[in-house]
């Protein structure tokens, strides 16, 4: 029974033939789930654990807990309670221990630029020393493939001795995207290439032909 916002826990004696008590009935309680974090970067780990707060008020490791998460793609959990930060998005962890079950939020968010891909731009052609038409675009993303905002991707002219206007070192905006400036060919007849590079990243290389 609960007063106000004090637990009353009634233990029941059970008294035998031989007038021995069998022993009271095992307190009720309440199960919590302890995570440092609720915001897990991709790619990293955190340690969950869940504790019970009995009637008397005394907090005790929970024994024998199972440990659940409702989306293992976004926030993957084993056995003994060690989060993984995959997808970005947010998954409910839970912990059962007996009767006893617990529920709590996490968040994923991206994590640290693994990969420059192209979103468009490449395989253009034009006459030699062309302007072409359309812009490169790139995205930047995790090792789990999570965009990544907020990053500037520096792109430079590989071969072909072509040129790029500003920005060269544009930033992948809201959308996810970073956009660079017009790509003018070089005067040499044949493929051409630029490289979109973030630090720690695999790069991007687009590709253009000048006929």
């Amino acid at each position: 029974m609960r007063f106000g916002s004090t637990l009353l826990v009634v233990a029941v004696v059970i008294v035998g033939c031989g007038g021995s008590p069998r022993g009271p009935t095992a307190p009720s309680g309440q199960l919590s789930i302890d995570i440092p974090t609720n915001s897990i970067t991709s790619g990293t780990s955190v340690q969950a654990t869940a504790s019970i707060r009995t009637g008397s008020g005394n907090t005790t490791p929970a024994s024998d807990v199972k440990w659940a998460s409702a989306n293992p793609a976004i926030a993957a959990i084993t056995s003994d309670g060690l989060i993984t930060g995959n997808l970005k998005g947010t998954s409910a962890i839970t912990a059962t221990s007996g009767s006893l079950t617990a529920q709590m939020q996490v968040t994923v968010v991206p994590g640290v630029p693994a990969v420059v891909t192209i979103y468009a731009g490449n395989g253009q052609s034009g006459p030699g020393g062309s302007r072409l038409p359309d812009p490169l675009c790139t995205n930047v993303k995790d090792a789990a493939g999570n965009q990544i905002i907020g990053v500037a991707v520096s792109y430079s002219v590989a071969t072909g001795g072509g040129t790029l206007e500003a920005p060269t070192s544009p930033v992948t905006g809201p959308d996810g995207i970073a956009i660079a400036g017009v790509w003018t060919l070089g005067a040499t007849v044949g493929p051409q290439t630029v490289v979109a590079a973030v630090s720690g990243a695999t790069s991007a290389i687009f590709t253009a032909t000048a006929r």
